[in-house]
């Protein structure tokens, strides 16, 4: 099973963009993909789920797929902002806390598109 900085890193590498909207499910951060805002870690643990074919597991995932939202667009920059602020807080301690040298990368690659968005924003 895949860790959440994992599946996130697999999805910077393929050309997703992380945004500063949070998941209000898992609280990982949204990506853009293809021009589709969604949860990434949500939409993997859906996959895991719906192949575990478990009517139980198949209500999960769709109440998953009602609670993850896409980005309306509303908003102020300021709350886009802090959000990604307390994204990139989060992602430090991972860091931080994180013995693999190869995790330890990835979060810094996320940290860094994260630092990116951030300044944009500014």
């Amino acid at each position: 099973m895949k860790s959440e900085d994992e599946i996130m890193a697999e999805y910077l590498l393929k050309g997703g963009k992380m945004l500063s909207k949070t998941c209000p499910a898992c609280g990982c951060p949204l990506f853009e993909v293809k021009g589709e805002t969604l949860c990434v870690v949500c939409r993997e643990e859906q996959a895991r789920t719906k192949a575990a074919k478990g009517p139980v597991g198949e209500k999960q995932a769709a109440a998953k797929r009602t609670g993850a939202p896409g980005v309306s667009g509303k908003g102020s920059g300021s709350d886009l902002a802090g959000t990604l602020d307390e994204t990139l807080a989060a992602l430090a301690i991972r860091v931080r806390d994180e013995p693999d040298p190869e995790r330890v990368l990835i979060l810094m690659n996320a940290i860094k598109r994260g630092i990116e968005a951030r300044n944009l924003l500014s």
